[in-house]
């Protein structure tokens, strides 16, 4: 005997399943599987830029699911065991499942703060050089939702809205390390360029060698060792030497 579905016209089943797919569709993209797998994809994309990417973090690493990555990163030897060769520090590093960078985070954080010790020490008691440097080097756009500059330790990201998981954070931090550089980067050549047409004044050579051991200190602190999660600040420390 037939069912009811049997006996509709061909075009409402068409609309039915179409409904129905549609139903199913959305149900999967509020899975937290789905909506966070958009930031590891970013994260992969980013991570295998060497043009983007200056930031060593081989220990946040999933070897089974991105090794060409790991193999960016590591001088590594190839041992000879019987007739197989592989990499020995493959084996060493911290290990971690795709779930792991997508599983939602349980705490609420929306800012990142990589440390540096000269924006410390020269801008721990002194707001108004703060808000001078952020409004000399840094543009804020606002209307992206994303704050990007300094505070009494070093630089900070902000945005609106928290981060879903570990592999917006890692996108962020890696994206933001080499926005930083670039930033200080461009400051000090163009007051170079200056120098070699015009006499800097007392002032811009302190400018220029406090830029100088800025941009030092980032890049001589590239290693990822950890993360450091400031629950109050709602803040996301990188762990970096």
């Amino acid at each position: 005997m037939p069912t009811y579905l049997d006996m509709l016209p061909e075009d409402t089943l068409t609309h039915i399943y179409r409904l129905l797919y549609k139903s199913i569709i959305i149900d999967m993209k509020k899975d937290y599987k789905y909506i966070n797998l958009k930031c590891f994809n970013q994260l992969i994309e980013l991570s295998k830029d060497p043009y983007i990417d200056n930031l060593n973090y081989t220990d946040f690493l999933v070897s089974s699911c991105i090794d060409k990555i790991v193999d960016k990163y590591i001088n590594y030897k190839l041992n000879y065991d019987g007739d197989k060769f592989y990499n020995t520090l493959k084996f060493n590093i911290s290990l971690f499942y795709k779930s792991y960078y997508i599983k939602p985070l349980e705490i609420d954080i929306n800012k990142i703060e990589i440390f540096n010790f000269y924006i410390h020490d020269l801008f721990k008691d002194n707001d108004e050089g703060i808000e001078l440097f952020n409004q000399t080097y840094f543009i804020t756009t606002y209307y992206t939702g994303i704050i990007k500059g300094i505070n009494r330790n070093g630089f900070v990201f902000e945005k609106e809205k928290s981060f879903r998981c570990l592999a917006e954070i890692l996108y962020h931090i890696i994206e933001f390390y080499d926005f930083v550089k670039q930033i200080v980067y461009m400051n000090i050549n163009m007051l170079e360029q200056i120098g070699l047409v015009l006499n800097l004044s007392s002032t811009k050579m302190k400018e220029l060698d406090n830029l100088i051991d800025i941009l030092n200190y980032h890049l001589n602190n590239r290693y990822l060792e950890g993360l450091v999660y400031d629950i109050e600040y709602k803040c996301a420390k990188p762990l970096l030497k």
